[in-house]
């Protein structure tokens, strides 16, 4: 009945216009942000300028389809500044005067452009024809069976997005489940957390979430760094081998480079793609080399923006479902055109249970930009840099990642404080 036709797939603040695609059974909608209500529409075009206020936090956004006598249709759920698939596609059946589907509209878009290079439409596996509007009508079939329409667009660098909907027989949709990741931290460290141990302890509102699992997988690691001020050897010191050890990742633990520097503004309303490396391991070299060695293209003249970066990283470390951290590199710039500034950047994160850890290449002292973000580690030797890898490596290994039936946002679930034994990543 209803879906979103805008989908915030980066991340974003402010005032921006959502549209939803409806049945044309659909008399108004009702706008709903964070549970508040926030607008109501009684015609086309559906579209609604929503404030997301000023600050970095995640948000939830529902709209409610109701009929021309007041009853409630259906309801679309979206979640904003928080991990989402790198593409999304949204598909809405039409219904004749009899219920029975006739036709489907569809919507999609990536963090790579607005428009797919090549869309595929097919109910029960045939192949349907779309028109240009993203509408397509259905061929005669049989009400009495189950028929699955899907909807999979291919955008660039492979990234693609697919949607199932199944109809006939009185069922509507396929039903599906969602968990939501809440990363904790062992207080005191130990090795292993039993789910039964967390019985009771995060609660939504007045309700007990029931705990699925808890995991202890390997470490995604976000770095971002000026790909302009990549530390040489030289700068670092050739470290010994028990340095090299130190600063080596625990096996399986993984490093990803996100860059600082801003690709294209995609239609999803302002957001902003920065460019990413594949993951590295322990086998590709220690987190020296990898300062050291990793290299990137960006192009002349380009801003420079670590902090919205940072924040783009910590969604990735997010989306991960797994143990995180995000690791910004500063080496004495003296200017960052973020959009967002350090205080809300940590804010964020902090929010999103990612932690950050900043390091200096020069030492906080001589870094123009270290007293906007607060706690600095200084890596302008090898042993600093081992220092400030155990740390991380330290604080990773209290990491657990506990899921928990249903989704939320991070801020609201509580953990109640019956022992010592977790607390909130942050």
């Amino acid at each position: 009945m209803i879906a979103f036709a805008t989908q915030f797939l980066g991340l974003f603040v402010g005032i921006a216009p959502v549209t939803v695609l409806v049945d044309r059974s659909v008399a108004s909608v009702v706008y709903e942000l964070d549970g508040r209500r926030v607008g109501r529409l009684d015609w086309e075009p559906w579209t609604l300028a929503v404030d997301f206020g000023r600050e970095l936090l995640p948000h939830e956004v529902v709209v409610r389809a109701f009929d021309q006598d007041g009853k409630e249709m259906g309801a679309a759920h979206q979640f904003v500044n928080l991990p989402r698939p790198h593409a999304e596609v949204e598909v809405v059946l039409e219904r004749n005067s009899a219920g029975r589907p006739v036709a489907a509209r569809y919507s999609g878009q990536s963090l790579i452009s607005q428009k797919p290079d090549h869309t595929t439409v097919t109910l029960d596996g045939k192949p349907l024809v779309a028109d240009a509007s993203n509408r397509v009508e259905l061929p005669a079939y049989d009400p009495g069976a189950r028929h699955v329409l899907s909807v999979e667009l291919d955008f660039a660098r492979g990234v693609r997005s697919r949607a199932d909907v199944v109809f006939g027989a009185g069922e509507v949709n396929a039903a599906r489940s969602e968990l939501t990741a809440v990363p904790v931290g062992l207080v005191p460290p130990r090795k292993s957390l039993d789910p039964s141990e967390l019985a009771g302890a995060l609660i939504h509102g007045d309700q007990e979430l029931p705990i699925e699992a808890v995991e202890n997988a390997s470490a995604l690691v976000c770095v971002v760094r000026n790909p302009s001020v990549a530390p040489s050897s030289r700068m670092l010191g050739e470290p010994p081998d028990a340095l090299r050890y130190r600063a080596s990742l625990v096996p399986g633990d993984r490093v990803r480079f996100i860059w600082p520097v801003p690709q294209s503004v995609i239609a999803s309303p302002g957001t902003i793609l920065y460019d990413w490396t594949g993951d590295f391991t322990e086998a590709n070299g220690s987190l020296h080399q990898l300062l050291t060695r990793v290299e990137y293209s960006s192009p002349a003249g380009a801003a420079l923006r670590l902090a919205d970066a940072a924040a783009a990283a910590g969604l990735d470390a997010s989306a991960s479902g797994s143990r995180r951290a995000v690791v910004l590199v500063l080496g004495g710039e003296k200017v960052d055109r973020s959009r967002h500034n350090p205080k809300a950047v940590r804010q964020y994160l902090s929010a999103i249970g990612v932690p950050l850890y900043v390091w200096s290449l020069r030492g906080p002292t001589l870094e123009p930009l270290a007293k906007s973000w607060g706690e600095v580690s200084d890596i302008s030797s090898a042993a600093r840099l081992a220092e400030a890898v155990q740390r991380l490596k330290s604080d990773l290994a209290r990491q657990r990642i506990v899921w928990v039936d249903g989704r939320f946002l991070p801020q609201e679930i509580s953990l109640l404080n019956k022992t010592l034994q977790v607390e909130f990543v942050h």
